[in-house]
């Protein structure tokens, strides 16, 4: 039995790296630095959309005040429309107004106290509201409707409340009317003209009633008939 023994010296091999490593680990420093690059990007963006978001709400802050004061202003500005209307027609028609008012002062009973009084002439109405004392101041409250009603500036005159209000012995009723009048009427006629239908409706009643005695002066009635003889 023979043993060979290699005395010749060997070749030692160095260090290898695999060459896909290489590839896989410049793949990702690459990968990282592209992510980090984009991540910085969206920070830039988020502040500065974030700066125009501050922007965009001071903006909607302002335009919100500004709304407020636009609201108010055009308040004022139908407030001062109405006026205007009001003042353009009384500067028109000067003397509907004032024979209006020289009616109502001439309508109103003595113990009747007016607190205010207000002109719509669109619907052409009239209210206001008072006080009523006296004795009887229901019965001069409707005496105040029966005065406007009577009046050929008015009609359709409409009790809106009437409430007690004495204290101790006073007797006293504050109340509220609202009244149509007749704008040709306030211009055409003077103050203090009456209703053609009311002054109408007096001289009817009187030969109604003169009716009976007309019948009982006739020689017929004076004739007792065979039916009331016994």
């Amino acid at each position: 039995m023979t043993i060979k023994v290699d005395l010749l010296p060997t070749e030692k091999r160095g260090f290898q790296i695999d060459p896909l490593v290489i590839v896989l680990f410049v793949f990702v420093v690459a990968t990282s630095g592209a992510f980090y690059y984009y991540g910085q990007t969206l920070e830039q963006q988020i502040k500065k959309i974030d700066e125009q978001r501050v922007v965009v709400e001071a903006e909607i802050k302002q335009c919100e005040t500004a709304k407020k004061a636009i609201e108010k202003e055009r308040e004022k500005l139908a407030k001062l429309e109405q006026q205007f209307q009001l003042v353009k027609s009384l500067m028109h028609d000067p003397l509907k107004y004032a024979n209006l008012m020289s009616e109502v002062g001439s309508l109103l009973p003595d113990s009747v106290y007016i607190d205010n009084l207000n002109i719509d002439p669109g619907p052409n109405n009239i209210s206001f509201s008072g006080t009523a004392s006296g004795a009887l101041p229901l019965s001069i409250v409707a005496a105040t409707m029966k005065n406007f009603n009577e009046s050929a500036y008015f009609d359709g005159t409409v009790l809106q409340s009437c409430t007690r209000k004495g204290k101790d012995n006073e007797d006293s009723f504050s109340f509220a009317m609202t009244i149509h009048f007749d704008p040709n009427a306030a211009t055409d006629k003077p103050p203090g003209t009456k209703d053609a239908a009311g002054t109408q409706s007096a001289p009817v009643s009187p030969p109604v009633d003169a009716a009976p005695t007309t019948t009982d002066t006739s020689p017929a009635s004076a004739t007792p008939s065979p039916a009331a003889t016994p």
